[in-house]
Order: C-alpha cells, then structure tokens, then sequence
C-alpha cells in the first residue's frame, strides 16, 4: 500500500491515543501507559529505549508523580498499510515551576509507528526527541 493521510477517523483515533497517553502521565497514572502498546512494543525518551511492556510498565510505575501538563500539536499520521500508520507530533510539556506558576519545560517532536489492533490503534513504536529544553532537562523527566 502507498502512503496516504489517515482518514479523518484514523486520525481521530490516533489522537486520541496520543492524549490519553498524556492524560495518563499527567494524572499520576503513568503505571497503565504500557497498556496502550503492543507486546513487543518500543518506547524511547532520548537515549532510552523501553522494550516490551514490561520494560515500559516498570518505566511507569517508577516515574515521579511531577505536576505536568503534556499539548500535542501539528499531529500528522500517514497510513502504510492495511492496519499500519506513522505519524509525529510536537509534543510541548509544562510543568508546575513550584512557585505557583508554570513553565514550558521542553518542547518535543515525538514519532510514532502504529498497529490497529481488535482493542483499537496502539503503539508499535514511539520516541520521543527532545527540541527544545533547558540544560537541566533529564530523560526520567520527559514524557
């Protein structure tokens, strides 16, 4: 199959599988993120790679409860294949600067390979690259 745009409820689906991956880490509840890969699923948060949904579970249940706010933008899927997409995503994280207010505290392009799966679309792959960020931006930080 030649690449062609999602169909708008591809896009739509993908989507929201790109928020709920974020509602998820913004409201504590970054141990079920791996329920929203595939088996063999891969994530990478800069140098990291996360194989499998153990590894990415474990990934979740470890990480910090931050107060963060994660924004999806400019989100671009393609189809390649019956059941098969990619797509990227500026992804713009803020986070609570503990004095009251908040801050953009990076600015990511995250790419992504999806499968659609009897549960829905869900991630093959996804890495995320940091753009933008401030010197003291760690990779237990992102995403």
């Amino acid at each position: 199959m030649t690449r062609q745009p999602a169909s708008v409820a591809d896009h739509f689906a993908l989507t929201q599988l790109l928020t709920e991956t974020a509602w998820r880490i913004d409201h504590g509840r970054a141990d079920t993120v791996w329920e929203l890969f595939t088996e063999d699923g891969e994530m990478r948060l800069g140098g990291t790679a996360l194989r499998g949904r153990d590894a990415i579970r474990r990934w979740g249940a470890a990480r910090p409860a931050a107060r963060t706010r994660h924004v999806h933008t400019n989100t671009r899927f393609t189809l390649t294949g019956d059941d098969t997409a990619e797509g990227v995503c500026v992804l713009t994280v803020y986070m609570d600067d503990g004095r009251g207010g908040t801050t953009p505290f990076a600015v990511t392009e995250e790419t992504g390979r999806y499968v659609g799966t009897q549960d829905g679309w869900r991630f093959a792959s996804r890495v995320t690259d940091v753009l933008f960020g401030g010197p003291n931006v760690r990779v237990d930080q992102r995403s």
